[in-house]
């Protein structure tokens, strides 16, 4: 049973507690503030980039956990009046008001529905480092490692340390420009870990990286048995005539993540669409200030770059709330932005280089048959989708009152991509022109009781 409601007023809040969020905290209690971190994780590190912060951050944080009150497993699940958390933490429901915010929300995994992308033995990434953790994986299993991004490697190096036989690497990024510049920017891209030695790992185990070519669809009983792969254009449509069958006992599919951005919608911040970050995300200053004053976002969540650019973004953010508080005077935040915009700018080019190579576009969208299912949520299959857009559908709001999609657990996080390029594609419009979904509390399951805390007005 959840108690009353409480209501706390620290002076900086930060949501989240990867490498973003723990770095905008650190910084901030440097200046000498008292800062409250929320992350709904039992261990600080966040689910992408833990092992990066071990390394580093984690001592940070010791050395200023005089400033820094944690609380582990609270779950923010809305954002009221522009800038008051809601919160879920144990037995407690709290109210937080605090005099400036960083929201450092990461990201989450993006999904690309083809035929059997639901069945048994078909995953992504997060899962698979689950299972990894745990050491769950059995030896020797037949893994096929598909999507697009600079987290391929990664995963797939993983897979063959843990004793999987990873069958291929199929990256939809168009194979001309692959191998030319992917190799050269991922070195700049640090994520979690040593990146080359993840390649060395896969040259060894001699895992072919196959460019330009996508699983169209999984087949299998009670679990995958076979993919057909088929090789892409330059607009990541399907080649006729391009199938190819291989067999495989499981299937990770590992495409670029989606940046969270529901809290920074609730808050009211402008947001913009750009497709190198992942999407959506907030409209930030130099300083990582949202349009709303004392509102910050970094990490992920204001647009994908790694863990180390997710750190140097976290600082800038912590810096930036001390000084809009006045625990720094101007020019000694100044000094102390410095060598975090001199370090940022570099990953930020190679982040742009790799954004383009691995963002989504709509020409996948051709892989989709009617009886695909596109909100495992709710069951909904691309013919109910379809049969909206005729209907007169044009937007994710429309569409999901009108089929139910988006309506379930996830609220949309993992279908609402896919709906949206849907939509452009059947429409022959741009991906910007689909506006994100419109976000209301809670933005992630709670206890009934816990709403119930709420004052009536």
């Amino acid at each position: 049973m959840c108690t009353l409601l409480m209501t706390i007023t620290p002076q900086i809040a930060v949501v989240g507690g990867g490498p973003a969020g723990l770095a905008a905290a650190i910084e901030a209690a440097r200046a000498g503030l008292t800062v409250h971190l929320y992350d709904e994780r039992p261990i600080l590190g966040g689910p992408a980039y833990g092992r990066a912060v071990e390394s580093t951050l984690l001592a940070e944080l010791d050395a200023a956990r005089s400033r820094v009150v944690l609380h582990h497993g609270a779950t923010v699940w809305g954002i009221f009046e522009q800038r008051t958390l809601a919160l879920w933490e144990g037995d407690r429901a709290e109210s937080v008001r605090p005099e400036a915010m960083v929201l450092a929300t990461g990201a989450h995994n993006r999904a690309v529905p083809v035929p059997g992308w639901t069945l048994p033995g078909v995953t992504n990434a997060e899962t698979i480092r689950s299972l990894l953790d745990a050491r769950a994986l059995p030896p020797g299993q037949r893994v096929l490692v598909a999507g697009a991004g600079p987290l391929l490697p990664v995963v797939a190096s993983r897979l063959v340390r843990a004793g999987a036989r990873v069958e291929a690497i199929l990256d939809a990024a168009p194979s001309p420009r692959m191998p030319r510049t992917l190799p050269t920017s991922w070195a700049q891209w640090p994520l979690s870990g040593d990146a080359t030695a993840d390649w060395h790992t896969l040259r060894a185990a001699r895992v072919p990286l196959v460019g330009s070519r996508v699983v169209a669809r999984v087949v299998g009983g009670p679990g995958a048995r076979e993919v057909v792969t088929v090789a892409l254009d330059e607009d990541w449509r399907p080649a006729r005539g391009s199938e190819e069958k291989i067999e495989v006992e499981a299937v990770c599919f590992v495409w670029e993540f989606v940046p969270s951005i529901q809290l920074s919608q609730m808050c009211g911040a402008e947001h913009q669409y750009v497709a190198e970050r992942g999407g959506w995300v907030p409209l930030v200053s130099s300083e990582m200030e949202t349009t709303v004053p004392g509102i910050f976002s970094a990490g992920d969540g204001a647009g994908l770059g790694g863990a180390a650019m997710a750190v140097l973004e976290g600082r800038v953010a912590g810096i930036a709330a001390a000084a809009r508080l006045g625990a720094l005077s101007p020019g000694s935040a100044r000094s102390r932005f410095r060598p975090h915009h001199a370090a940022l700018a570099p990953l930020r080019k190679s982040r742009d280089v790799l954004g383009r190579l691995s963002a989504t576009r709509p020409g996948l969208a051709e892989l989709i048959t009617p009886d695909t299912v596109i909100c495992p949520c709710e069951g909904i299959t691309a013919a109910r989708i379809d049969q909206a857009l005729d209907e007169g559908v044009g937007d994710l709001g429309q569409t999901k009152r009108m089929t139910r999609a988006g309506m379930g657990e996830c609220h949309g996080r993992m279908c609402s991509p896919a709906l949206a390029h849907m939509i452009a594609h059947r429409r022959g419009i741009p991906l910007e022109a689909i506006a994100p979904p419109s976000i209301r509390p809670p933005v992630t399951p709670v206890p009934i009781h816990v709403l119930a805390t709420l004052p009536d007005e």
